[in-house]
């Protein structure tokens, strides 16, 4: 039986991934950018292209383009996620720092992103799972970041840092995708801020 150098677990194999990965959310951002048609599906051979790769590579490393598209997504989210936590770092009071997450979270170009990719999990078990996994990620990561910032400031949070986490996101995403699908109002209708209790 034949083995390939280019497995998943192999050096090379591991570079391949990380091209197919960068080559994605490029193609992701650029097109979220309206530099292709806005909103509009990356298919695999534009991926292969980009990545320098064969398009059966592509299943090879992710097994799907719905996983390949959620794990880019997710990338560049968490990447936004680290200018968020500088932009809130800055601020002086508990008020403020609610107000600078909610206003810098829902204008990072890649959270729109996420939420189509997390839309397109559907009833695909392992696609669901791999949900699950990257807001578990996503989460905890929240989580943490808000309790260094409430020890640092000796602020208090009511309902806890887990679920001002929690609730955060979830308010985000929602509100995403309501604008994503059309619905009238935005980001001033809301009170994001509101969702963390931290004071």
């Amino acid at each position: 039986m034949a083995t390939t150098t280019d497995g998943p677990g192999t050096p090379r194999g591991a570079a391949t991934r990380a091209r197919i990965l960068a080559a994605t959310a490029g193609l992701l951002s650029a097109s979220d950018r309206g530099e292709s048609t806005q909103h509009r599906s990356v298919t695999v051979s534009e991926i292969a292209r980009a990545a320098g790769v064969y398009p059966n590579q592509i299943t090879h490393h992710f097994g799907s383009k719905d996983r390949l598209v959620l794990d880019a997504a997710f990338a560049l989210f968490l990447r936004d996620t680290t200018r968020l936590q500088a932009a809130g770092r800055r601020t002086t009071s508990a008020e403020a720092f609610r107000q600078v997450l909610a206003r810098t979270a829902l204008a990072m170009p890649s959270t729109p992103l996420v939420v189509r990719a997390l839309a397109s999990a559907g009833d695909d078990a392992d696609q669901r799972d791999r949900v699950r996994l990257l807001l578990a990620v996503l989460f905890r990561q929240s989580e943490r970041y808000l309790e260094r910032v409430v020890t640092e400031h000796g602020w208090t949070s009511r309902s806890g840092v887990g679920r001002d986490a929690r609730t955060f996101w979830s308010a985000v995403f929602g509100a995403t995708l309501l604008a994503d699908a059309g619905v009238t109002g935005g980001p001033s209708d809301l009170d994001l801020a509101g969702t963390v209790s931290i004071t």
